[in-house]
């Protein structure tokens, strides 16, 4: 296998219960980004019990940050979940996983999981989209003041996510 990583996306989370989900659509966007959606089920499975982990584990007074890390390597999928739960128990790897942790400093670990590509494909061989440059949607000030948020944007965004953290 080659160490060489083709391509690689995160995702920065409170360790809270909406994490799941956010990690889920996350592993959505990006399979299908990356055109890998014979995975989507695997991954999702995978990232949404190793998050859910961290947010069982975490302390909902202090909650921990989760970083949810995919990668293209080789001939598989890497994903990673970092957390920085002061002694977190270790995960269970499901059966034909292959899985490991490495601690991160005085607090933390990085678990990750190796999922091989569907039908024997390498990485270099998954059709990446193509990405140019592009102009922002939004106006930007001429001034360089800051762009303020539309505050019932914001409102139905919050309330929407509200809504998973049960």
């Amino acid at each position: 296998m080659s160490a060489r990583i083709t391509q690689v996306d995160d995702l920065r989370l409170v360790a809270q219960p909406s994490a799941v989900p956010c990690t889920e659509l996350f592993v959505r966007l990006l399979l299908s980004d990356w055109s890998l959606l014979p995975m989507v089920e695997q991954v999702t499975a995978t990232t949404g019990r190793l998050v859910g982990d961290v947010v069982d584990q975490s302390r909902p007074s202090a909650p921990a940050f989760v970083t949810v890390r995919l990668q293209l390597r080789g001939d598989v999928l890497v994903v990673e979940v970092e957390d920085d739960l002061p002694d977190p128990r270790p995960p269970r790897p499901a059966p034909g996983e292959r899985m490991g942790v490495e601690p991160r400093g005085a607090a933390g670990r990085t678990t990750w999981c190796e999922l091989p590509l569907p039908g024997g494909l390498s990485a270099g061989q998954v059709r990446l989209p193509r990405r140019q440059e592009r102009r922002t949607l939004v106006d930007e000030p001429v001034s360089g003041a800051p762009v303020a948020a539309d505050p019932e944007v914001l409102e139905r965004l919050l309330n929407r996510l509200s809504g998973w953290s049960g």
